[in-house]
C-alpha cells in the first residue's frame, strides 16, 4: 500500500522529506538548536508526581499542552477547528449512528477548537455544548464559534475530565478520542451515563490495545513520549463499562485503518504545504512536535493499537 511506504522507508519517506525540508533553509546553527530543544522539550525531566496528576490543559512536565503556535500547525492538518484527525467531512460518517436533529441536546467531549461540535450544530440543527480541558483551546474554540454565529448552538467551554459530572441531561454525548487520557475512566463513564436522557445515545472512539500488545516497543514508546500519559483499556473492558452501566452496546467496530489513512494523509499534505514556505524557528519546532507525535501514533497503530468506534444507548426508565 503507497500509504505504508511513507512510513517504511520504501522511497523518500515523509521524515526524510521533512528533514529535508528543515534543513532546506538557514542550515547556520538551526539544525544544533532543533535538536537541543527537540530533547529538551520531549525528555524534560518529570517533576515528582507530576505523571500521576497534571493539571486539566497541563501535559505530564507541568506545561500547557496548547500555544497559538501549535493550534496554528494543527489547523494546518486537521482543517480549521481541528486539532485531531477527521475534519468536516468525516464527522457525518462517525456521528450516523445518533441520528442527530433540531431537537436533541449533545455534549461533545473533548471538543478541541470545536470542529466536531459545530460541524454537528451547522449540519443538524442540534445544539452541542462542547467541553474541553485545556483553557487556551476552549477559549480559541469559542472564538471560532462567535465567528460562525454558533455561539449559542455550539459553545465551547473548560471542563476538568478527572471530575466529570453535567447538570443537564442531554440527547448525546460524542467523546472522540479523549477518553484513553483519562486516569479515572470509572468516573466518567458514570458522569457519561448520568447526563444521559432515557434513550439517550453515547458515541465514543478511541484507542484501545489489548494486554499481550503494551509491551510491544512502539506502543511503550509512545506511551512514554505522549504528552499526556495514556491509559489504554483493551475492548473488553471498554464494552464492560458500558454493561455495568446498561447502556446497551450496539456498535463496536474496528476503525483503525480509516484513522491511520486520515493521519498519513494529514502528514503527508503538511510536508507538501512545508515545501513552499520559509517559517521561523518556533513554528517550525511547533511543526516537528507535532509531526514526531502523531508518526508515534502510526507506529503504535501498526504496532497492535486499535481504534474502536463504541455506540451504545441508554434504556428507557
Amino acid at each position: 500500500m503507497a500509504d505504508k511506504d511513507e512510513t517504511s522507508g520504501h522511497g523518500p519517506s515523509l521524515k526524510t522529506r521533512l528533514y529535508a525540508w528543515w534543513e532546506g533553509y538557514d542550515l547556520s546553527g538551526v539544525k544544533a538548536k532543533k535538536d537541543g530543544e527537540q530533547s529538551h522539550r520531549s525528555e524534560t525531566p518529570k517533576p515528582a508526581g507530576s505523571d500521576s496528576a497534571p493539571g486539566p490543559g497541563m501535559n505530564r512536565w507541568g506545561k500547557p499542552l496548547w500555544s497559538a503556535t501549535r493550534i496554528e500547525v494543527a489547523e494546518k492538518m486537521w482543517g480549521e477547528g481541528f486539532n485531531t484527525p477527521g475534519g468536516a467531512d468525516h464527522i457525518p460518517y462517525l456521528v450516523k449512528p445518533l441520528g442527530l436533529n433540531p431537537a436533541m441536546s449533545v455534549l461533545d467531549l473533548a471538543a478541541g477548537l470545536g470542529g466536531t461540535s459545530r460541524t454537528m450544530a451547522g449540519k443538524y440543527g442540534c445544539w452541542v455544548t462542547g467541553l474541553e480541558a485545556s483553557e487556551l483551546l476552549a477559549k480559541e474554540g469559542m472564538v471560532r464559534s462567535f465567528k460562525l454565529g454558533l455561539e449559542k448552538k455550539a459553545p465551547i467551554e473548560t471542563f476538568d475530565p478527572e471530575r466529570f459530572g453535567y447538570p443537564k441531561r442531554v440527547d448525546a454525548i460524542v467523546y472522540k478520542e479523549g477518553l484513553f487520557f483519562v486516569r479515572d475512566k470509572e468516573q466518567m463513564f458514570d458522569g457519561m451515563e448520568l447526563a444521559l436522557k432515557p434513550r439517550g445515545h453515547l458515541l465514543i472512539t478511541d484507542y484501545i490495545a489489548e494486554a499481550d500488545m503494551m509491551g510491544a516497543k512502539a506502543i511503550q514508546t509512545w506511551c512514554d513520549k505522549e504528552p499526556l500519559t495514556p491509559n489504554l483499556w483493551p475492548k473488553d473492558r471498554m464494552a464492560n463499562a458500558f454493561a455495568q452501566r446498561n447502556l446497551d452496546l450496539r456498535i463496536a467496530e474496528d476503525i483503525t485503518d480509516t484513522h491511520r489513512g486520515l493521519i498519513l494523509s494529514a502528514i503527508q499534505g503538511l510536508v507538501d504545504h512545508l515545501e513552499k514556505f520559509q517559517l521561523d524557528t518556533p513554528t517550525k519546532l511547533a511543526v516537528m512536535e507535532e509531526v514526531e507525535m502523531w508518526a508515534r501514533r502510526v507506529a503504535a497503530i501498526e504496532a497492535g493499537m486499535r481504534v474502536y468506534r463504541f455506540y451504545a444507548i441508554k434504556p428507557a426508565e
